[in-house]
């Protein structure tokens, strides 16, 4: 399905030309034509989540949570949030204690705070995110294997 679905999003995006641009390259062209299709494909995204009913989001979130390689906590620190939200983790503690965010606090006043998650994966950044914490898993990984390397390399 995944396969259809590339194949059908690259006929599309091959469809859109670039008007009035006969001065730029072949892959300037393509890059023009699929960030117009990103755009198109965001907007689409926002009209079909505003459709859903609870029950429907919360299968598209667990189906989403299956699909990614990381372990998505039930809950994220407020730093994740500040990522997410492209703001300070200042204003991310404002929010939680005014109740514009569903969040708790570990303890009475001590800045601490439980955010759930699932408020947050339909947000636009998400996906950026969480290529993001994809990215710093592969480069730890990727770091300990080289270093793993090294110490059996050196005790040989």
């Amino acid at each position: 399905m995944a396969t259809e679905l590339v194949g059908n999003l690259y006929d599309t995006i091959s469809k859109f030309e670039v008007l009035n641009e006969t001065d730029i390259s072949e892959n300037a062209k393509r890059y023009v034509a699929i960030l117009r299709m990103q755009m198109e494909l965001d907007k689409q995204k926002e009209l079909i989540y505003l459709e859903l009913d609870d029950y429907e989001k919360e299968e598209a979130n667990n189906v989403l949570k299956k699909e990614t390689t990381l372990d998505i906590p039930e809950f994220l620190p407020v730093r994740d949030v500040a990522q997410i939200l492209d703001v300070t983790p200042q204003m991310v503690r404002r929010y939680c204690a005014n109740g514009q965010i569903d969040a708790r606090q570990r303890m009475e006043g001590s800045g601490t705070w439980f955010i759930p998650t699932e408020q947050f994966i339909n947000h636009p950044n998400w996906t950026k995110f969480i290529q993001k914490q994809e990215r710093q898993k592969r480069q730890s990984l990727n770091i300990a294997d080289k270093m793993l390397r090294y110490l059996e390399e050196d005790g040989d």
